[in-house]
């Protein structure tokens, strides 16, 4: 179980996969603030405790990305993106830190702009 410290604002929830599709499937659960908490049931019901290491992410929802098998923080406003493979449980693992930049935006019409 959780702790209670940990358990008490439960921000968002993710899962690599559906239980009853894969037997080594991960939970991972957001805490409000900086707090990651991810664990496998099936293996292990002892849950991994990472802290996010920057203050970019304190109310990013977690999403697990099936393509790439890994889950995901993205920052306020998409500019950054906090990556977890499912090694998350290894000695020392630290996650990968993504800076996004957009290039090449089509430029709206100004049509669009305007209220209806």
């Amino acid at each position: 179980p959780l702790l209670s410290c940990q358990s008490d604002v439960v921000w968002s929830v993710a899962m690599s996969s559906c239980p009853d599709d894969d037997e080594d499937w991960v939970v991972g659960i957001k805490s409000l603030g900086d707090q990651l908490s991810f664990c496998r049931p099936r293996r292990d019901l002892r849950w991994t405790k990472i802290t996010t290491p920057f203050d970019y992410f304190p109310t990013s929802n977690l999403m697990y990305s099936k393509r790439d098998e890994r889950f995901y923080l993205p920052g306020p406003g998409g500019h950054h993106l906090l990556s977890y493979d499912l090694d998350f449980d290894k000695k020392d693992y630290k996650p990968e830190f993504h800076k996004l930049q957009f290039r090449d935006f089509p430029e709206p019409l100004e049509s669009e702009w305007e209220q209806p």
